[in-house]
C-alpha cells in the first residue's frame, strides 16, 4: 500500500500530556499549602488550597500565583510591623521596671527618713519634758527653799533680840548688885568711886542705936566660880557667844542660800532655753517628716501608676495564646510553603515547547475567574 502521509500532531494530545505532567506538582503545592494552613491555622491558605485544587486542571495560574505573592508582601510587613511593636514593648517594659525600682528605692528611702524624723521628734519631746518637769521642780525648791530661809531668818532674829535683851537685863542687874555690893563693902569699890565732891564725910557712932546687931553679908559677890557677879557675867557671856553664833549662823545660812538660788535660776534659764529650743527643732523636725509623708504619698502614686502601666502593657506585650518567637517562627514558615508553592506552580507551567506555549498563551484567557484577594 502506498504510503500516506503522517498525520500531524494533535493538540489533544499535547494537552492530555501537558495536565498529566503538571498534576504532580500543582497537587504537592495544594498539599503543601493545606499542611501549613493546619499547622499555622490559616484560613487564607486554606482557601488559597481550596481555589487551587478547584482550578488545577485550568491551566497557569497567574492570578494565583499573585496571590500567593501578595500574601508573602502581606506577612513580611506584618512581621515588619511586630517587630517594631515588639522593639517598642522592649523599650517600655525595660523603662517601667526601671521607675518602678527606682520609685520603690524612693519610697523605701523616704520611709526609713519618716521613721527617723519620727523617732527624733519623740525624742525631743521627752527632752522638752523633761526640761519642763525641772523647772517645775527648781520652782518647787525655790519656793520652799525661800520659805525655809524666811522661818530661819525670823527665828535667828528672834534669837539675836533674845540673846542682846538678856544681855541688857543681865548688865542692868549686874550694875544694880555691884552698887549694892561696894556700898555695903561687899566689893571694892574703884578709885573713882572714892571721891565725894560736895560733902562731908558722913561720920557714925560705933554702935548706932537703930543696929541692934552687926550686918553679916555673902561671901564675895565676885569670887570666881560661885559669886553672884561672876555668875551673872558668865550668863551674860553665854547671851553673848548666842548672838554671836546665831548671827553667823544667819550670815551662813543666807550665804548658802543666795548660792542655791542662784545655781537653781541659772539652771532654770537653762532648761528653759533648752525647752524653747528643742520645742522650735522638733517644729523643724515635724515639718520635715510632713514634707517627705507628701512627697512618700506622690511617689507612691506615681508607683501605683506605673504598677498599673505595666499591668496594662501585659495583654499586648506579653500575654497571649503565643509568644512573639512563636509567631515569628510560624509567619517564617507560613511564608516559606508559599514560596515552594509559588515555585511548584511555576515550575508546572515552564514552557517545554513552543506548542506547549502557544497553548499555554491560549489557556491563560481561561483564568480571569480566578479569585484576587489573596
Amino acid at each position: 500500500a502506498p504510503e500516506n502521509p503522517a498525520l500531524p500532531a494533535s493538540p489533544v494530545a499535547f494537552v492530555q500530556v501537558s495536565a498529566s505532567a503538571r498534576r504532580l506538582p500543582v497537587q504537592r503545592a495544594i498539599e503543601l499549602l493545606r499542611s501549613e494552613a493546619k499547622v499555622a491555622h490559616s484560613q487564607a491558605l486554606e482557601q488559597l488550597a481550596q481555589e487551587l485544587a478547584m482550578r488545577k486542571d485550568e491551566g497557569p495560574f497567574d492570578q494565583v500565583i499573585n496571590a500567593i505573592q501578595k500574601m508573602i508582601f502581606r506577612l513580611k510587613d506584618e512581621q515588619t510591623k511586630e517587630d517594631d511593636h515588639k522593639n517598642w514593648c522592649d523599650l517600655e517594659l525595660s523603662k517601667t521596671d526601671a521607675s518602678l525600682a527606682d520609685k520603690q528605692a524612693k519610697l523605701e528611702e523616704l520611709g526609713v527618713k519618716i521613721e527617723g524624723h519620727d523617732a527624733t521628734a519623740i525624742e525631743l519631746q521627752e527632752d522638752i519634758q523633761e526640761a519642763d518637769k525641772m523647772v517645775a521642780a527648781i520652782d518647787a525648791h525655790m519656793k520652799e527653799a525661800t520659805e525655809i530661809r524666811r522661818i530661819g531668818h525670823m527665828e535667828n532674829a528672834a534669837a539675836i533680840k533674845d540673846a542682846q535683851d538678856a544681855q541688857v537685863a543681865i548688865a542692868n542687874a549686874i550694875s544694880v548688885l555691884k552698887d549694892f555690893y561696894k556700898s555695903s563693902g561687899g566689893m571694892v569699890k574703884e578709885s573713882y568711886e572714892l571721891v565725894q565732891r560736895g560733902k562731908e564725910p558722913v561720920s557714925l557712932p560705933d554702935t548706932p542705936s537703930t543696929w541692934d546687931s552687926g550686918y553679916t553679908r555673902v561671901s564675895d559677890p565676885a569670887a570666881q566660880p560661885d559669886g553672884i557677879v561672876s555668875v551673872l557675867e558668865k550668863v551674860s557671856a553665854d547671851f553673848a557667844q548666842m548672838e554671836s553664833d546665831t548671827n553667823a549662823q544667819e550670815a551662813s545660812d543666807q550665804e548658802a542660800y543666795d548660792e542655791d538660788m542662784k545655781a537653781n535660776k541659772i539652771e532654770k534659764a537653762r532648761r528653759i532655753q533648752e525647752a524653747e529650743m528643742k520645742t522650735q527643732e522638733r517644729k523643724r523636725v515635724l515639718q520635715k517628716k510632713a514634707d517627705m509623708e507628701k512627697e512618700h504619698k506622690r511617689v507612691s502614686g506615681e508607683h501605683e501608676a506605673t504598677v498599673q502601666y505595666l499591668a496594662d502593657l501585659q495583654p499586648p506585650c506579653v500575654e497571649g495564646s503565643s509568644s512573639y518567637g512563636e509567631r515569628k517562627a510560624a509567619r517564617a514558615k507560613e511564608i516559606e510553603a508559599l514560596l515552594q508553592a509559588q515555585e511548584l506552580l511555576q515550575d508546572a507551567f515552564k514552557e517545554k515547547t513552543v506548542e506547549g506555549g502557544k497553548f499555554a498563551q491560549m489557556h491563560q484567557r481561561r483564568l480571569r475567574g480566578v479569585i484576587a484577594a489573596f
